[in-house]
């Protein structure tokens, strides 16, 4: 014969501060937190629409450049005078 059944502990989830049952938390957060920080095997849906971030970096052989940013093969630092070599007349 069964009794009646116990109710079950509420805990508040430490990111969210949402009462949370304890037999259904993991690693002490509530389902939703754990999953937006990787502590399950599944993601949750963000509502996000559109290009990622990742989408939007260009991969090393594109001609296109951020704005302001140097292309790769004019990377050689003499434009920089700080990097430049020492002459008499920039010592002290």
């Amino acid at each position: 014969m069964a009794g009646p059944e116990r109710p079950v502990e509420m805990r508040r989830c430490p990111r969210c501060g949402h009462p949370t049952r304890a037999d259904r938390m993991v690693k002490g957060y509530g389902k939703e937190c754990a999953a937006q920080l990787g502590l399950t095997g599944r993601s949750v849906d963000v509502g996000h629409e559109g290009p990622d971030l990742l989408d939007l970096l260009h991969s090393p052989g594109d001609e296109a450049t951020a704005a302001g940013a140097e292309p790769a093969d004019e990377c050689d630092g003499a434009d920089r005078p700080a990097d430049a070599p020492a002459t008499s007349d920039n010592v002290f």
